[in-house]
């Protein structure tokens, strides 16, 4: 989408941004810097929601906890305990904090278990994370609707609002993941910024006929 606007001369090459309404709300990418045919970018991700409503989860917590943060529930599964802390960047995540490397971490096991539990009516995305510092963070995900995948954004941004929400970490961290490094930034109170490379990997025209078919 970058790509295109540069080509359309939308947004010059030394900078600018576009906006691009998304189901969760017009959210703004601005480009940071490009080199050839890549490009490092950084979106606008919205503000975190915490409430039962927003995720949502069907946890009891009482009238007088509509708006309390979910963090480090404690959820069981096949006998061990995963406290759980529930972010929702327009979609619902549940992030889990390890201190083991992820990439021993079972996920194939825990991940289809927790995607799909009683409490999440809606499924939810599973972010297992380990904290290497306050500004770096391993992370691997389990995608509602497509199982284990090389990266998420909203994940890792939900990763570092949790983190955050813990005093894991600052206000900007670099999560790693399979298929690459994110820059999530996150003050505690505005919206979430995520951060990355952009590549192009395929350019193509739609053509006329088919449109004026449609």
């Amino acid at each position: 989408l970058i790509r295109y606007a540069l080509d359309k001369k939308l947004v010059s090459s030394t900078g600018g941004e576009i906006a691009v309404e998304t189901p969760s709300g017009i959210r703004r990418a601005r480009l940071q810097k490009l080199e050839g045919r890549k490009a490092a970018i950084q979106v606008e991700m919205g503000k975190p929601k915490f409430s039962a409503k927003d995720i949502p989860t069907a946890i009891e917590l009482g009238k007088k906890a509509v708006d309390i943060k979910i963090i480090s529930y404690p959820l069981t599964i096949e006998g061990k305990e995963m406290p759980l802390n529930l972010v929702s960047m327009g979609n619902p995540h549940a992030v889990y904090f390890i201190d083991m490397p992820v990439a021993d971490f079972p996920l194939s096991q825990f991940g289809p278990i927790i995607r799909k539990h009683k409490i999440f009516p809606s499924g939810v995305n599973f972010e297992v994370a380990r904290v290497i510092n306050r500004t770096q963070i391993e992370a691997r995900v389990w995608e509602r609707g497509a199982g284990e995948t090389l990266a998420c954004g909203s994940g890792a941004c939900a990763i570092l609002v949790a983190a955050r929400l813990l005093g894991y970490a600052d206000d900007q961290v670099d999560v790693k993941l399979p298929g690459g490094t994110l820059q999530v930034t996150w003050d505690g109170m505005g919206e979430v910024l995520l951060g990355g490379p952009a590549e192009t990997v395929f350019s193509g025209e739609w053509p006329d006929e088919d449109i004026k078919k449609s």
